[in-house]
This record gives structure tokens, sequence and C-alpha cells, in this order.
């Protein structure tokens, strides 16, 4: 929406590249966008000594960790048969969080017969 495409955004001292991507005419992945906002975020407020720069750096370090241990867990899983219904389930939580592919649909637990019950 900032540029509309283009790449492109004008400022005060004229043309720039857009902020939202880049300056490439398309939006970059959710994982590269957090990585953008986590940068800008540590610029802005994470330098220097004083207690919430500390606080910014580890919550920072955390969700790197965090995103990190997500994309090994859908790794690990794309190792299991594709019908196995734990690691579809443990992909689609995983990649929800991510945002890595494209959700088309969330997987449903199998229906229980009230027979079986």
């Amino acid at each position: 929406m900032t540029c509309w495409g283009t790449g492109e955004g004008m400022t005060s001292t004229g043309p720039a590249d857009c902020p939202d991507c880049g300056g490439s005419g398309v939006l970059p992945s959710r994982g590269v966008l957090v990585e953008w906002r986590a940068r800008d975020v540590e610029r802005a407020h994470g330098r220097g000594d004083d207690e919430s720069a500390v606080h910014v750096r580890w919550l920072l370090a955390e969700l790197r960790n965090a995103r990190r241990a997500l994309t090994e867990i859908i790794a690990l899983a794309h190792d299991v048969d594709d019908q196995d219904r734990i690691a579809q389930r443990i992909r689609f939580v995983a990649n929800r969080a991510l945002g890595t592919y494209e959700i088309v649909s969330e997987p449903r637990a199998p229906e229980r017969n009230a027979s079986t019950q």
C-alpha cells in the first residue's frame, strides 16, 4: 500500500526506496518482515546498557530463538509420513506462528463415531 508496487515512495527530499518492500515492489516473506521489524526495534530501543535496552535485546533474542526452533520443528515434521495426523498438526501449528507457507485450510481431526466411543 505504501508504494503501490513501484518500489518507491515520495519523501520531502524526493523519491526513496519504499520502507515496506525495500524497493522491490513486492512485500517480502513474513519471516523477512519480522526480522526487519525486530532490527528496527533493536536500533530504536536496544542500544545502550540501560535496563530497557537489556530487556529489548533479551526479548528479541528469545523471538529469534523461538522462530528458529519452530522452523526446525516444521522441517522435522516433514520427515514423517505425510499421512501422520500428528505430524500434519505440528506442521500446521508451527507454520501458523511462522507464516512460512500459505495456509489453505486447517487440518481437521478425524470424526469419532458415537458407537466407537
